[in-house]
């Protein structure tokens, strides 16, 4: 019986739905050379913009197609190779494998003089965001000769010795949503939470009772699929502020890295005690930095681990310390075949919500309920509190690789 030490292949042949072709790749999977996540159905087929359609268009089709992307339960490569294919002119692959904003990078902490090298060099200074408060200045260039990003890389970086210099990465959902908002409304607790994700439809039956402020997108905020099933699993239906930042705003290509730290500064700012992130990508100076900040300060960053699989590496932000990392298990308690794992999971949590929707974005979100039912506001300490927290209320786990065990919906 061939097994791949993580799921064998009778095993996988005794759950009905999988097809044959699924069960013998997660048995071989670690000895294919590509460990990319295979889910029943394969992937959808993606609807194409119009030629000259205006990246930033908040159209029908520019939603249509964003809600595409965020639609498929895809891991983060899947998700990056669909970009790669059909908006090749605004994405590139980084030298790491992950997907970035075409022709553009950041450079922390420079100066006014290396802002000049920089253009010397042939890259555009298309804006500088100092925020004192967070002891850090990052600067987006763009190459205007359109290099590879390796060339692009080396060239900064022997331009700008010693800066931290980074692609602008994308960071993309961790989870797929298929159905409606209709989930019924359940519990009776007040929170105030915070979400960074796509837009949320404050109109869902399930977030009746929340009152959301959104932040981002000039106050256009478009609903996305994604970002609204994330909000309902966040609040259950009960009586809560939800303060929501979109990374998205209707558009193909969001959730890059300077939005990503601005939601978090945002959040900051706010006084906002806990944090759900559904969202996945690579380590990236500026995102690893702002957490720190925001750990610091005593703000809890919930955030799903990704669906690459468990022999995946860490994606980010759940695989900085301190960041509770949540991996999603079905309702038996079994990890989901395609749920990250490792030594930075936290617990592990429910992230199935129907047939067609489930992942470590759905997981997330239950921890970051417990969570925000415990504090008001942030305060030093709560990140390593609230490993306490869960452990006392997690149950034992079924696999290793849920850390302190699961967290139970409440």
């Amino acid at each position: 019986m061939l097994a791949s030490g993580r799921i064998h292949f009778s095993q996988c042949r005794m759950r009905r739905h999988l097809p044959l072709v699924v069960c013998l790749l997660l048995a071989l999977g670690p000895f294919l050379p590509v460990r990319a996540q295979v889910l029943p159905g394969g992937l959808p087929a993606l609807p194409r913009l119009p030629a000259g359609t205006p990246i930033d268009t908040l159209d029908a089709a520019t939603s249509a197609t964003t809600n595409a992307l965020l639609s498929a339960t895809w891991s983060y490569r899947q998700q990056a190779e669909a970009l790669l294919r059909e908006v090749p002119a605004q994405v590139a692959r980084a030298p790491d494998g992950a997907v970035m904003r075409r022709a553009e990078y950041l450079a922390l902490d420079i100066d006014a003089a290396e802002q000049d090298a920089a253009r010397a060099a042939g890259f555009q200074v298309l804006r500088e965001d100092r925020d004192d408060a967070f002891g850090m200045s990052i600067t987006l260039l763009r190459d205007s000769r359109d290099r590879s990003p390796g060339r692009a890389l080396r060239v900064l970086r022997a331009t700008l010795p010693g800066r931290a210099i980074e692609p602008h990465h994308l960071f993309l959902p961790a989870g797929g949503y298929a159905g409606q908002a209709n989930q019924t409304a359940t519990g009776d607790t007040g929170l105030r939470v915070g979400l960074i994700d796509g837009g949320v439809d404050a109109s869902a039956p399930a977030l009746a009772r929340t009152r959301v402020v959104p932040h981002g997108c000039d106050g256009r905020s478009l609903p996305q699929p994604h970002g609204t099933q994330v909000a309902m699993r966040l609040v259950a239906g009960a009586p809560a502020t939800l303060l929501a930042a979109d990374l998205w705003c209707g558009r193909r290509v969001g959730g890059d890295t300077l939005a990503l730290v601005e939601a978090l500064r945002w959040m900051a700012q706010q006084g906002v005690a806990v944090i759900n992130v559904s969202l996945v990508g690579p380590d990236n100076s500026a995102l690893r930095r702002t957490v720190e900040v925001l750990l610091a300060r005593g703000q809890v960053i919930v955030a799903a681990a990704g669906n690459d699989g468990p022999a995946a590496p860490p994606r980010f932000p759940a695989g900085y310390p301190g960041v509770i990392a949540v991996a999603a298990v079905n309702a038996r308690g079994v990890l989901l075949p395609e749920s990250a794992a490792g030594k930075h999971i936290s617990v592990c949590a429910d992230g199935v919500v129907d047939s067609h929707t489930r992942g470590t974005s759905f997981a997330a979100p239950l921890v970051a309920r417990l969570l925000a039912g415990t504090w008001a506001a942030p305060a030093p300490g709560h990140s390593a509190d609230a490993m306490h927290v869960l452990a006392r209320a997690a149950r034992p786990a079924r696999s290793p690789r849920c850390g302190l065990g699961i967290i139970a919906p409440t």
